[in-house]
């Protein structure tokens, strides 16, 4: 993939909801805390009513009738959960049956063999909230250069996902069974080495997949 410098003072958006910088061409909604203003990406506007967010320009009887239905729906969830509670505290623990610990953590062994590790990573980042990130800059700018590859020894591998105009990196921690985004850029200068040849790509939903 060839690379290209941009000389450009842009200085992006970001979503005060996922920490995404917005690109170019993509619109942020305005969203009122209060007397706070907040800019939350289109990805993130259920998240932000959620959080009792306004969306700027709502009127106060849309506001009314969103928060009661909302309220609806939490109370009802709620309820369900006490009845099965309650349902659950009816039938006696047999004296033969063990106590099981609330806090159990379940640890998941490494694969041993590099494809699988890499198959676990795709997996972890496709059940994470990172695909919305790529999906996002899919919409824009099309289906990104991907490679996967290890990181740190066996545990540890990184996914890079990269346009002409930005690039994400991310890390899956596989005995942790959990992935976080490690840097972001708008340069692909800014990488450390030439990009090898692409190994996985990703769908229009920002899900991932290795190739053959």
């Amino acid at each position: 993939m060839a690379t290209r410098q941009l000389q450009t003072s842009y200085q992006p958006e970001m979503c005060e909801i996922c920490g995404r910088s917005l690109l170019r061409g993509e619109h942020a909604a305005a969203f009122r805390d209060g007397s706070a203003l907040h800019t939350v990406c289109e990805l993130c506007t259920d998240r932000a009513l959620d959080e009792g967010w306004v969306r700027e320009g709502t009127s106060i009887a849309d506001v009314a009738q969103t928060r009661t239905v909302r309220a609806r729906s939490l109370v009802g969830r709620l309820r369900a959960r006490l009845e099965e509670g309650h349902g659950l505290a009816e039938r006696p623990r047999s004296p033969e049956q063990p106590e099981v610990a609330v806090s159990e953590r379940h640890v998941h062994a490494v694969p041993a063999d590099q494809r699988g590790q890499l198959a676990r990573a795709v997996a972890l980042f496709n059940a994470s909230e990172h695909p919305k990130t790529l999906a996002g800059v899919i919409r824009s700018l099309g289906a990104p250069y991907v490679r996967v590859g290890p990181s740190h020894g066996d545990v540890v591998v990184e996914i890079l996902a990269a346009w002409e105009l930005c690039w994400y990196r991310f890390e899956a921690d596989l005995e942790g069974d959990i992935v976080h985004r490690r840097g972001q850029g708008y340069e692909l200068t800014e990488l450390e080495s030439d990009l090898a040849e692409a190994n996985a790509a990703a769908d229009p939903d920002g899900r991932l997949a290795l190739a053959v």
